[in-house]
């Protein structure tokens, strides 16, 4: 029941001793206040004198008050170790997602990090919080209390002994079938929040495309299995919490049978039946207690492997031994042939609105079987195999790409949804690793862009910036912690933010980000270029679609506070907006991840080419205003 992974944590065995030996303590207390229990019920019995029952009832007050004393320390420690290893886990699963950056999500899916960072540590925290002691009990209680019974009268030990493992034998058998159907609930609780999280966050593309209501219909398919899954699941769950009782409550009627037979005989003395009986609901206590949370620790367990398998999970390591003193006037940046593909499964990061939707078509087939009343899991295999195969049948997100930098400039990535622009952006971050292909960075040969000193040296901008819960002040010193408050408040007077800053009463020291203040998009936005700004040192800017999700106005207020921030960097800019081409240098138009055309704006626009052909599905009528 203890997942290996647990071990790795530092203390955890200090604790379990701890709690075993609290155990042993509240072990001896149920014994003492048995017998506290049972000495005054045979006092009043004998009809003796009430002063004879302050002996026992002052025995039973004290381990019963060292009992439950006993049981909040081990709350306590439980607790306490809990957080300690869920707040040892956050930083560890924040910097994996970090380096391996969007094609972590692409991979897991939006909605199943999101729940593996935030549900997932709370359960792995109930999940320690709840077995260490419970396995404590049932280890040592139980036995202690046997071993007590059984100096008293060896038949009732004998019965205790003899229904023990029948309990642990049921229990084991419906544990194994609540394993079974709990990581089935746990997979599909995954597959329901990238579901609704990924439409979520599609919801605007899905809108346009008129393609919004059928996916309430898929929303609908995936919440149905995952509540079936949840039903079977408390099925098992009560089905053993029914088992438990019952074997317990038989055992403990076996033992009473037999006392009585022998009491009424006059075999048997009152103190050592009344003894045992008292003792035989505890004696069951421990292993009842931890039937009835096994499923809750199913969940923890379930998470913690996630967690844990995700943390040990392979990534590219990261060159620290390169020596670059960053982007110059003269610095040169040459790919040649480089060539990359999603991992099979996986779906990239902005620009996977075309193979979304055909994946998610497909789906829908399924679904409209299921609705139809066809069988449920042969529906959800077909769509899972029709995605898997298409999937499998997509070619190279980017291919034979060949691009030369020199210098200073600004560069603008154009295409079409799915293209290819955002896999050509995180792939300059370090976050996609190229499978063939050649990179060189002023003289020095690179495997890919997972670079120390590459990555010193650039920001990254990507549509949505992250915005952490803290002071805005802090989100701003997001690359220099120890950023000084006048060069912050400079920083965010050249990123625009003194208009927002002035209505805001707490200025640079508002709260923001999740269960704070909320932002819009141009603001942080604005934030993300405040970050910019006050790094001084990083010359190469990496921007995808940064003002994607603004209306016109915030727009063009924004792009009027980018334009001198791009003045002396190296620039990469990936848009599907062409008004920006009237601002750089260069352009490189992708289609299904080639290079299809190169050049500045004046060359290629007007010559007929993949550019032009881009432009007339897009706005021809602005071409004029590109060649002035």
């Amino acid at each position: 029941m203890i997942d290996k992974s647990l071990f790795r944590f530092d203390g955890v065995r200090q604790r379990m001793g701890l709690l075993a030996l609290l155990s042993l303590v509240q072990a001896l207390c149920i014994v003492g206040q048995a017998h506290g229990l049972a000495r005054g019920l045979v006092e009043v019995w004998k009809l003796h004198a009430v002063s004879t029952l302050v002996g026992p009832a002052l025995e039973f007050l004290v381990f019963y008050v060292l009992r439950h004393l006993c049981d909040v320390a081990k709350q306590r420690i439980s607790s306490k170790y809990g957080k300690y290893v869920a707040g040892q886990i956050r930083p560890q699963l924040q910097e994996k997602i970090f380096r391996l950056g969007p094609q972590a999500l692409a991979s897991r899916g939006t909605g199943s990090t999101v729940t593996m960072l935030i549900d997932g540590l709370d359960q792995v925290k109930s999940y320690i919080e709840i077995l260490l002691p419970k396995m404590t009990d049932m280890m040592l209680i139980s036995l202690v209390i046997l071993v007590a019974v059984w100096w008293q009268d060896w038949v009732s030990g004998l019965i205790l002994m003899l229904m023990y493992p029948l309990i642990i034998f049921f229990m084991v058998i419906l544990g194994l079938a609540a394993r079974d159907r709990s990581n089935k609930q746990y997979a599909q609780f995954n597959l329901l929040n990238t579901k609704f999280v990924d439409s979520i966050l599609g919801l605007p593309t899905l809108k346009m495309l008129g393609v919004d209501k059928e996916y309430e219909g898929e929303i609908y398919s995936v919440s149905e299995r995952f509540r079936k899954h949840t039903i079977d699941v408390l099925k098992v769950a009560m089905t053993s919490t029914f088992a438990l009782d019952w074997f317990t409550t038989l055992g403990i009627a076996i033992m009473a049978v037999f006392l009585g037979l022998r009491l009424v005989n006059g075999t048997m003395p009152l103190f050592p039946a009344l003894f045992a009986l008292i003792m035989a609901p505890d004696y069951f206590l421990p292993v009842r207690q931890f039937g009835d949370n096994y499923h809750a620790t199913l969940d923890g367990k379930n998470a913690l492997h996630d967690i844990m398998s995700f943390i040990d999970s392979p990534e590219t390591p990261k060159d620290n031994e390169t020596k670059w003193d960053g982007w110059k006037a003269d610095s040169e940046l040459k790919l040649e042939d480089v060539d990359f593909a999603y991992p099979a499964g996986s779906k990239p990061q902005g620009e996977d609105d075309t193979q979304a939707a055909a994946s998610h078509n497909v789906a829908m087939n399924a679904v409209e079987q299921q609705r139809e009343g066809k069988d449920d899991k042969k529906s959800e295999n077909a769509g899972s195999e029709a995605v898997a195969e298409q999937t499998a049948a997509q070619p190279d997100a980017l291919h034979h790409l060949s691009m030369n930098f020199k210098g200073y400039g600004k560069i603008a990535v154009i295409g079409k949804s799915g293209a290819g622009k955002s896999t050509l952006i995180n792939l300059l971050a370090g976050f996609n690793i190229p499978h063939a292909g050649s990179i060189e960075l002023d003289g020095h040969k690179l495997d890919n862009f997972n670079v120390a000193a590459w990555q010193r040296h650039i920001s990254y901008i990507p549509q949505t910036p992250y915005i952490f819960s803290g002071s805005i002040a802090d989100n701003i010193r997001f690359y220099v912690n120890d950023a000084n408050e006048q060069d912050v408040k400079a920083s965010a007077h050249e990123a625009g933010l003194d208009e927002w800053l002035a209505e805001l009463a707490d200025g640079l020291d508002t709260l923001i980000g999740e269960g704070n203040r909320g932002i819009s998009g141009g603001q942080a936005q604005r934030i993300a270029l405040a970050r910019v700004l006050l790094d001084k040192s990083r010359e190469v800017l990496l921007f995808d679609e940064p003002t994607a999700h603004l209306d016109i106005e915030t727009e063009y207020d924004l792009k009027k506070t980018l334009l001198p921030i791009m003045e002396n960097h190296l620039v990469i800019l990936a848009t599907h907006r062409l008004h920006w081409l009237a601002n750089v240098n260069q352009v490189l138009v992708l289609d299904e991840g080639n290079v299809v055309e190169s050049g500045t704006p004046k060359e290629l626009i007007g010559a007929g080419g993949p550019l032009d052909h881009l432009i007339g599905e897009m706005g021809g009528n602005q071409i004029d205003q590109y060649l002035d």
